[in-house]
C-alpha cells in the first residue's frame, strides 16, 4: 500500500518540476522577485504631481531710483493748477511663487516744489501693487502692475498778504508700465509709468502721471 503513495508522490513533484522547466525554457515563467521588481519600476516611471508652490521662485527684490509725478489739483477757492514733483523712490518686494508675479511696496519722498507763481508744494507717497513681468522676445522684462497708494501733499498758495496751507492725504488707485533690462545676473535698471486716480471725490489732489527710473536688486 505504501509504494503506490511514494509513487504517485513521485510522479506529482516530477510533473511539477517539469513544468517550470518548460515554462523557463520559452521565457513564460515569472518569479515572485519579478514581478515585485517591475511593479516596484513602474511605480517609480509615474510622474509625481508638481507642488503647489514652487519655494525655488520666491525670491527677494530691492530697488531705489529717480521718481517725478506729474500732478493736478483743484483748490476749494476755486483754483486749480499742476505742477511737476521730483524726488527718490525706494521699494522692496518679493515673487508670488512664480518668476513672473511679484509683490511690491514703494515709498517715494518729492522735494519741495514752486509752481504757477504763487503756489508751492510737497508730495510724498507709498503704495502697493502686484506686477505681472514676463520675459519678452527681445530679453526685456516687461512690468504690468496695478495696486492702490496712498498720497500725502501739500499746497501753500501765497496772495494778496496770506498764505493759505491745503493739507490733504488721497487714497488712490493706480495702473502700472514699466521695462526691465538686466545688466547682470541679480542687476535690472528700466522705466516705469504709472497713472493715479483719486479714490472718492472730496480732494484736491485728482490725478497724477508718475515716472521713475529703477535699479533694482535681485536675491
Amino acid at each position: 500500500m505504501r509504494q503506490p503513495t511514494y509513487v504517485l508522490a513521485s510522479l506529482l513533484l516530477l510533473l511539477a518540476l517539469s513544468t517550470n522547466v518548460r515554462a523557463d525554457e520559452d521565457g513564460s515563467y515569472v518569479g515572485y522577485d519579478a514581478i515585485v521588481s517591475e511593479l516596484k519600476a513602474s511605480a517609480e516611471d509615474i510622474p509625481k504631481p508638481a507642488p503647489a508652490n514652487d519655494w525655488e521662485e520666491v525670491a527677494l527684490h530691492a530697488g531705489i531710483g529717480l521718481s517725478t509725478s506729474l500732478v493736478s489739483f483743484h483748490l476749494p477757492d476755486g483754483n486749480s493748477g499742476s505742477g511737476l514733483f521730483k524726488g527718490l523712490q525706494v521699494s522692496g518686494g518679493f515673487n508670488l511663487f512664480s518668476r513672473d508675479m511679484r509683490a511690491e511696496a514703494a515709498y517715494s519722498s518729492y522735494q519741495h516744489e514752486s509752481f504757477d507763481g504763487n503756489m508751492g508744494g510737497d508730495l510724498k507717497e507709498f503704495e502697493a501693487r502686484i506686477v505681472y513681468s514676463p520675459r519678452t522676445s527681445t530679453g526685456m522684462i516687461a512690468r504690468l502692475g496695478a495696486g492702490l497708494a496712498a498720497r500725502y501733499m501739500d499746497i501753500t498758495v501765497h496772495g494778496s498778504g496770506r498764505e493759505t496751507a491745503y493739507n490733504v492725504s488721497t487714497p488712490t488707485s493706480l495702473l502700472l508700465f514699466g521695462l526691465e533690462k538686466k545688466v547682470g545676473k541679480s542687476i535690472a535698471v528700466g522705466p516705469d509709468i504709472s497713472y493715479r486716480s483719486a479714490i472718492g471725490g472730496a480732494t484736491i489732489d485728482k490725478t497724477s502721471w508718475d515716472a521713475s527710473l529703477r535699479l533694482n536688486a535681485t536675491f
